[in-house]
């Protein structure tokens, strides 16, 4: 008994080990601690913990190995004490003013411990997951400020919350923006506040107008998004033009404080910050020297519609990982003798077809890619890239490519065009592997990826125009998954029709034919190599949506 008590306590030391540097970052972002102790209390929870002001309620699971993969929940509970029982929301559609903020602040803490690299890191994790998933865990495209009861405690609130703290801080810069949050922690102890409130006080701390801000960032649903239309050099600056297309919504978002990035071929940088007001706008940057590169907001400072990888790869080939561009087996292959910089940009955002595409083309209104950086024509970059409409819980395949991939994916094309002024035309060097046409899913291979901007794209319009036509409401289980030897489907209606089984590149690695009084089948799956697959039901030629199951 003692030795269990000893491992515990052990284990409970080493978990917190970080907690004084939490404290100490707290305090130094929102002033000093309120209450007369700081203090947790270890509980058989199974999941989640409470922010019970001094006496914190915090589950055993987290200490139970000494790790610390669950930090940032004691983090997030330590954050309460300010953003929640210092201050509290007046109302429930305000709960992001709690929770947002206490999330953030999660984010706030690894910076402390962790370096800037590591806070950047999950910002970006949560901002893709926000973007991917939000809508669809609560149900619908919400705003963070005027939420309803039902999702009180959703992504809106936590993730979506801890994204526009993010975007504050970054228009406000650290010091207004901090200034901002100690004052208010101070003047409204004790107090209940809303949105407004901290509209109100945060306006006193910056010269810039945050009107827009919180009136449509934080009380709008949806998301804003920018792109760099064109750029051209005049007599002694160069003038570039910003185009907002925004996601799940059409608002115009306004006083939007960002940042216009130029690069040398020498890898010279100069930030131009800009105040957008209009759908489009034209700003004028004095760059000192002639940029080979143009981005926005280049240190993802804001939390729009985008999610972005960079890697600078010196001289030789070497394979790259940029899980946030949704490109995957990515070889930079560089004979030079200079360092390359690549970056590219998912944008969950709609392709623009406003300067040409080719006729019969339907372009995705869901995502197209930004591809920049500094190399020259002797350098070869190869990628892949995932197209999926499955209606899925995963990072890989899941809500990316629903509404262009209604029936089959036999008419999909990837579409190219060097800048965001020029009209699309189908890309050269790209071969699609769609393996089963009915799975809705595959991979295009990218065996030259160029500068400029790439979409997906229907030729047939009706295939991207109709209704769901997936005939995937069968209703069927498998189990077990995992699974080793046997995996078995089971129906809740008869079908006639094809179990198909394909691995994650879309090939088809098994079928079964269903009997018409049959309403299980046992599949014999000893051969397939450990990993994931997908397990669909064809019936009338037509798409289906897949489940996912592992093989052990």
């Amino acid at each position: 008994m003692y030795q269990k008590l000893l491992n515990k306590s052990n284990n409970l030391r080493s978990s917190f080990e970080n907690i004084p540097t939490c404290i100490r970052r707290f305090e130094g972002a929102y002033g000093d601690h309120t209450f007369d102790r700081i203090g947790f209390n270890i509980v058989p929870f199974n999941s989640g913990a409470m922010e019970h002001a001094t006496n914190i309620a915090y589950p055993l699971y987290a200490i139970s190995n000494g790790g610390k993969t669950n930090e940032t929940l004691f983090a997030h509970e330590l954050a309460h004490h300010w953003w929640g029982n210092t201050i509290t929301c007046r109302t429930q559609e305000d709960m992001w003013l709690n929770e947002g903020w206490a999330s953030y602040s999660g984010r706030l803490f690894l910076e402390a411990v962790y370096g800037k690299a590591r806070y950047n890191e999950d910002i970006e994790d949560n901002h893709r997951d926000v973007l991917q998933f939000a809508h669809i865990r609560d149900g619908d495209v919400l705003p963070v400020s005027g939420i309803g009861h039902a999702n009180t405690y959703g992504s809106h609130v936590y993730n979506k919350g801890a994204d526009m703290v993010h975007t504050l801080r970054g228009m406000m810069g650290d010091e207004d923006f901090f200034e901002a949050c100690a004052s208010f922690q101070s003047e409204f102890k004790f107090k209940d506040v809303s949105t407004n409130d901290m509209k109100t006080h945060f306006q006193q701390f910056t010269p810039l107008n945050l009107s827009g801000f919180f009136d449509q960032w934080v009380k709008e649903k949806g998301f804003a998004h920018f792109d760099i239309l064109w750029v051209l050099k005049t007599d002694d600056t160069y003038q570039v033009r910003i185009k907002q297309t925004p996601r799940f919504n059409e608002v115009t978002y306004r006083n939007v404080v960002a940042t216009v990035t130029a690069f040398s071929k020498d890898f010279e940088r100069f930030d131009s910050q800009i105040i957008i007001m209009n759908d489009e706008q034209n700003f004028d940057v004095a760059c000192p020297f002639e940029p080979v590169s143009w981005f926005f907001d280049f240190d993802d400072k804001i939390s729009d519609a985008v999610t972005t990888d960079m890697v600078i790869v010196k001289p030789g080939g070497v394979k790259v990982d940029m899980p946030q561009s949704l490109m995957s087996d990515i070889w930079v292959n560089n004979p030079t003798d200079d360092s390359v910089m690549l970056r590219i940009e998912h944008n969950w955002a709609p392709a623009d077809g406003t300067y040409g595409k080719p006729a019969g083309a339907v372009l995705s209104k869901e995502r197209y890619w930004n591809v920049g950086g500094i190399w020259g024509d002797d350098v070869n970059v190869t990628a892949e890239i995932v197209y999926s409409g499955l209606q899925s819980n995963s990072l890989i395949f899941g809500y990316l490519d629903k509404e262009l991939i209604r029936i089959t994916e036999d008419s999909l094309v990837l579409l190219y065009r060097p800048n965001a002024s020029s009209a699309w035309a189908e890309a050269t060097d790209y071969i699609k592997n769609s393996g089963s046409l009915l799975d809705k899913r595959g991979i295009i291979e990218v065996s030259n990826l160029k500068k400029g901007q790439y979409t997906l794209a229907m030729y047939d319009a009706g295939l991207a125009s109709v209704k769901e036509v997936s005939r995937s409401d069968y209703g069927f289980k498998l189990f077990p998954n995992p699974a080793q030897d046997e995996l078995t489907i089971e129906l809740q209606s008869k079908v006639m029709g094809t179990t198909e089984i394909t691995n994650l590149e879309g090939k088809v690695v098994y079928s079964m034919d269903w009997k018409g009084n049959e309403w299980k089948q046992k599949l014999d799956i000893s051969h397939l190599p450990a990993g994931t697959y997908f397990v669909g039901i064809i019936s009338e030629n037509l798409a289906y949506n897949a489940k996912r199951f592992v093989v052990e």
